[in-house]
């Protein structure tokens, strides 16, 4: 058995790890907060960085709580729950601000993040494996699964979900089960190594859509048709609202309330704009609402044929001016109908818009919004702004991942 260790937790890093330092190397102990001693052991090295499990707490933080959870030590999906909800927010924030540093001046405009004051994360995406007929997480660092019966992290309806889908004879050629909760239904995608059956068949239910994926293959089979249409519903300003549709493959943000605040956010600093280019588009998510709202005209742009077809199938239905191409946005690209927009949106995957950000002093946007899910492409993205000469105007934590070790973060740019 390795040797038990003491150390000090110096800070808690991006991705909800402690970190304490042993010989000289940096150790990350999971379930830890910044200022507590500890009793700890290694249990893996890989390239110059050790990780170790927490044994014991010798000095607990002021800010510590019972997990609500009660696989949250082992289970992979949310890092921060012995923290308590004020201080995980906190902890959000200093990373954000950490990583714009370098950008932030004395009139940047900064909204802290505000703590969740809900027993439940919200979360309305969802993968679930599936081993022995249950339906679980991967375990920390693992393929091994951990099961509950109660997932803090989700919402009600697809807590509830999970049970209705284990009282069902699930084939055992099912290897993982996805579920995405929208306005009037949830898609529910049964995920296996194998095609599917022709007898097989599934519940009606008038807000349940139900797919079969064949797990090497980006299509999906539909069981239930004719099949529903979903959507998702927008709140807008003055007691507005748009629908969305979404599709099974489409994305949509994991947090219902996080996507609505995001929106807002973006109306607020979009006011006045009339021409407004959307990259990284998905299906029109942060666009379509801008359309609405503001009466502007959209060109967007995304990677994924599917989420462009319904962003001009969504378009075409509420009868905005948006317009959505399918394009490489990481590769080579004509940046001629995307050249001086009121606003600029950027809303790329974790690796960031890196050859866009390279592109910026030719496309002359008045402004940029530019979202992100990872701050170290953040940070990139970022200082390919700056030193494309634009300002850092005002930025804003997000917490679109509850319980986790992420944070979204909106920043406003300009020239």
């Amino acid at each position: 058995m390795p040797e038990t260790l003491s150390g000090h937790i110096q800070t808690v890093a991006y991705g909800g790890d402690g970190i304490t330092h042993h010989d000289n190397n940096t150790v990350f102990i999971p379930n830890t907060i910044a200022g507590e001693d500890i009793r700890y052991r290694i249990t893996d090295k890989k390239r110059g960085v050790m990780r170790g499990k927490l044994d014991e707490i010798s000095k607990p933080s002021p800010q510590r709580v019972s997990p609500p959870c009660a696989v949250s030590e082992t289970c992979g999906g949310c890092a921060l729950q012995h923290m308590h909800l004020s201080a995980q927010a906190d902890l959000k924030t200093s990373w954000v601000l950490d990583a714009f540093k370098p950008f932030i001046s004395d009139n940047t405009e900064f909204t802290p993040l505000q703590p969740h004051h809900s027993g439940f994360a919200g979360r309305r995406r969802v993968r679930w494996f599936v081993q022995n007929g249950k339906l679980g997480f991967r375990k920390r660092f693992s393929h091994d699964l951990t099961h509950t019966h109660h997932c803090n992290a989700l919402s009600k309806g697809l807590d509830r979900l999970r049970h209705t889908l284990e009282a069902l004879s699930i084939p055992a050629s099912i290897q993982s089960i996805r579920a995405t909760q929208l306005h009037n239904g949830t898609h529910i995608i049964l995920e296996s190594d194998q095609t599917c059956p022709d007898d097989f068949t599934v519940p009606h239910n008038p807000h349940q859509q139900w797919w079969w994926r064949k797990l090497d293959s980006p299509s999906i089979k539909a069981l239930l048709k004719p099949t529903q249409t979903l959507f998702d519903r927008i709140a807008l300003p003055d007691n507005q609202h748009i629908d969305i549709e979404i599709g099974a493959n489409d994305f949509v943000q994991g947090h219902q309330q996080g996507n609505q605040m995001l929106i807002q956010q973006i109306i607020a600093w979009s006011q006045g704009s009339q021409r407004i280019v959307d990259l990284f588009s998905g299906c029109g998510n942060l666009s379509l609402p801008l359309a609405q709202a503001l009466g502007a005209q959209v060109q967007g742009a995304e990677l994924n044929p599917a989420s462009v077809k319904a962003a001009n199938s969504n378009a075409k239905r509420l009868k905005l001016d948006a317009h959505y191409q399918t394009m490489d946005l990481f590769g080579s690209f004509d940046l001629e109908s995307f050249i001086g927009a009121d606003t600029l949106i950027l809303d790329p995957p974790r690796k960031g818009a890196k050859r866009i950000c390279q592109h910026i002093r030719q496309l002359f946007p008045k402004q940029i919004i530019m979202v992100n899910c990872d701050l170290a492409a953040a940070k990139r993205d970022a200082k390919a702004l700056f030193d494309a000469g634009f300002t850092l105007k005002a930025l804003r934590p997000l917490d679109l991942f509850p319980y986790t070790g992420h944070v979204e973060t909106l920043s406003l740019w300009v020239s």
